[in-house]
């Protein structure tokens, strides 16, 4: 028993000693778990970090595929919108008989149709103009006068309003000659004499002076958009004009025998008010960037001679404002020292354009002159004939027009004007020898036909010469040319059949200077040499 109770006794004892080496054991554990649980731990954030180094991996690669793929995708989208937008854009934008719907067709075609109205209305008043001096008393010196007053004003202004017209675009200046016409087709309408007459076709000058320098500025801008319609472009211009004009004599012709030569005056300065309303629809073709600056005319207060430069700015700068330094005398002068007046008159294309246009605008001098009158005097024609040979000589230039415009784009302008202003010559030479009113109406419709044909060609060839930023002032020569001639003109017609005593000596003179104008074109076409053309 004693055996058994210390074996149990032993086994007790073990078993404590072992529980015991064992709570020994798991009291030194924690440290030793805590240290195995460090390890754990560092190598869990070793291996986070390279999962997360794996994954920023896998993110990069997916990202250069993602950017590749987009770059490939972006480019192939940039390439199709272009193509897109190019197809769009020549959807957007038709042509119409090769020019552009949006940027010349419909800006051309607003222009043609308000002026179709004005030339309605001008028609209208070409057979009372020689008659209305008539009809209040005055002599056939006074007519004269009368017919030259508005090209004295034109004469002076034409540079001025032309350069207003690069100054401030063109639809202001346009605008504004029409409104100073219609005053001064109705002041002429209500002036019954001398005194009052004068300073109303002086008005008209001025408003003319404005609306035509504005007008062919305009042109101009639509046909640089499209130069090698530009034939075509004027010649639809001449085509308007002549339509009115074929019009319009029809229509005066009957109202002087019922209502008297005055109401045509009338007639005008509504045709302008209403031609007016539809320039301002039109759309501006002059941009801001491209418009001259005060100083581009008048120069700085630098450029003073007195070399007082803050009393020319005070004087010019601050007192006045910008739109009458154009018709300041003291700023003419400095103006001329910026004006290209001088260079362009040294070219010889430009001289050349001078003595055409100067031609061209006598025959229309002797048509609103000594051709009336011959055909009254010599003939014996009705006021009503009279405005039938206007309707007559306007509707063969009706459809000449066209025919000069394409032809000017094929063979030349210089050309054209060479033919043009001789069968202006072979007209007037064979008029003013006629014995009956048929044979008058077939040179004047020989006439007319060169007129017409000279008169795109003439605009063509100088919207081709003139000079880029300086269409208004280049524009204004020709038109200058015409207003010396239509200055002087009426005097030497007239004078020539009073010296000579015969009707037909001023038609005679003025088929010789045509026939001269030509031979001087034709020399110029000879010797013309068309600059190189640049590719690339």
């Amino acid at each position: 028993r004693r055996r058994r109770r210390r074996r149990t006794n032993d086994n007790i004892n073990n078993r404590s000693n072992s529980t015991t080496s064992t709570s020994r054991f798991h009291r030194v554990s924690p440290l030793r778990a805590v240290l195995k649980n460090g390890d754990k731990k560092e190598d869990e954030d070793a291996d986070k970090e390279q999962q997360i180094q794996q994954q920023r991996r896998v993110l990069t690669t997916e990202e250069e595929n993602e950017r590749t793929m987009f770059a490939r995708t972006s480019s192939s989208l940039v390439s199709k919108t272009k193509s897109n937008s190019n197809t769009a854009a020549r959807k957007e934008v038709p042509n119409i008989y090769g020019i552009p719907r949006d940027a010349v067709f419909a800006p051309l075609a607003g222009l043609l149709v308000s002026q179709l109205v004005l030339y309605i209305g001008v028609g209208v008043l070409l057979p009372a103009l020689p008659l209305y001096a008539q009809s209040i008393g005055l002599s056939q010196s006074a007519n004269g006068l009368v017919i030259s007053a508005p090209a004295l004003a034109m004469l002076i202004l034409n540079v001025p309003t032309g350069q207003m017209a690069d100054r401030y675009g063109r639809k202001p200046v346009m605008i504004a000659g029409l409104g100073i016409m219609a005053v001064a087709d109705i002041g002429t309408a209500l002036a019954k004499t001398m005194v009052f007459l004068i300073p109303t076709r002086l008005l008209l000058g001025v408003g003319r002076a404005a609306c035509e320098g504005g007008d062919r500025a305009y042109l101009a801008d639509l046909t640089k958009r499209v130069p090698e319609k530009r034939g075509i472009i004027t010649a639809a211009q001449a085509m308007v004009h002549g339509f009115g004009l074929v019009i319009g004599p029809l229509i005066g012709g009957s109202a002087l025998d019922e209502y008297g030569p005055a109401t045509a005056f009338y007639v005008v300065g509504f045709a302008a008010v209403g031609t007016a309303i539809g320039y301002a629809f039109l759309p501006e073709t002059l941009s801001e960037s491209e418009r001259s600056t005060d100083e581009d005319f008048f120069g700085s207060a630098d450029d003073n001679d007195d070399g007082d430069a803050n009393n020319a700015a005070n004087n010019n700068g601050n007192t006045m404002p910008s739109f009458l330094k154009f018709l300041n005398l003291k700023n003419m002068t400095k103006r001329d020292k910026k004006s290209n007046l001088g260079k362009l008159l040294k070219d010889p294309d430009q001289r050349l354009l001078l003595t055409c246009a100067a031609a061209n605008s006598f025959g229309f001098v002797a048509k609103l002159t000594v051709i009336p009158l011959f055909a009254s005097g010599q003939l014996h024609a009705t006021s009503l004939q009279v405005g039938e040979l206007f309707s007559l000589t306007a509707l063969l230039g009706l459809a000449t027009a066209p025919v000069s415009g394409l032809l000017s784009d094929a063979i030349g302008k210089r050309w054209v004007l060479t033919g043009s202003l001789a069968l202006c010559a072979l007209g007037l030479a064979v008029g003013s020898g006629s014995e009956d009113l048929e044979t008058l109406r077939l040179a004047v419709g020989c006439w007319g036909i060169g007129c017409a044909a000279a008169g795109p060609a003439v605009n063509a060839l100088a919207q081709e010469i003139a000079p880029k930023g300086g269409e208004g002032e280049s524009l204004t020569l020709p038109k200058t040319a015409a207003d010396i001639v239509f200055l002087v003109g009426p005097i030497i017609l007239g004078g020539a059949n009073d010296l000579t005593d015969s009707q037909g000596a001023g038609i005679l003179i003025t088929a010789a200077i045509a026939g001269v104008a030509s031979i001087v074109c034709a020399y110029g076409a000879v010797t013309y040499k068309k600059p190189p053309q640049r590719f690339g």
